[in-house]
């Protein structure tokens, strides 16, 4: 009879164990089917911003490239190529911009004593206010002070332009005056007489 009874108490032991683990099962079951749905939905949402931010690339590169390429054309036609390129660095995006001379890789502060950085670097100016919209008034300072003479002309039809087009109005201070002025609204002069300025209009 104790021999009986022990057994019994054994099974039932047991069928209980085996309740205590088979609602353990059905409960990693229920947080497994659970993690999935996260997964699913987190997946979904990875490729979502994957679309998103490869549409908003898409769009920066020409809302950027485009503005420089033309700028670049207008001084060096068929000869100058830029490019804006997004890489993935430590799991951020980063942008990269890159030159092409007559099909090689190189670096514009190399090039042409620095007129294409010149050049680059006012269209970048441009595209990225075109992305902020904030007032249209633009000051710069000397933007070409390192552009020859000869191209002074282009880089002004290019001014006149994006002036027009763009609505945007230039306020410029240059040495190159004399090529600019043909493209201008107005002109000042100033010079400096004894720590006095003096501005004169053209």
């Amino acid at each position: 009879m104790n021999s009986i009874q022990f057994y019994s108490d054994k099974i039932n032991n047991l069928s209980t164990r085996k309740t205590i683990y088979e609602e353990k099962i059905s409960s990693i079951k229920k947080s497994v089917k659970t993690i999935d749905k996260k997964i699913d939905i987190l997946e979904k949402a990875q490729a979502f911003i994957q679309k998103v931010a490869q549409e908003t690339q898409s769009q920066l590169k020409f809302q950027i490239s485009g503005p420089v390429q033309l700028a670049l054309d207008a001084c060096w036609p068929d000869e100058k190529v830029f490019s804006l390129e997004f890489d993935i660095k430590n799991n951020r995006t980063v942008a990269q911009l890159k030159f092409l001379d007559n099909g090689n890789l190189v670096d514009p502060t190399e090039e042409d004593g620095g007129g294409v950085v010149d050049v680059a670097a006012f269209a970048l100016r441009i595209s990225t206010w075109s992305l902020g919209k904030s007032a249209p008034v633009i000051l710069v300072d000397e933007p070409f002070k390192m552009l020859s003479v000869d191209l002074s002309e282009k880089i002004g039809d290019i001014m006149k332009e994006l002036s027009e087009k763009l609505g945007i109005q230039f306020i410029m201070v240059t040495s190159h005056g004399l090529n600019m002025s043909e493209i201008s609204d107005k002109v000042f002069e100033i010079t400096k007489h004894k720590k006095i300025s003096e501005v004169k209009e053209l």
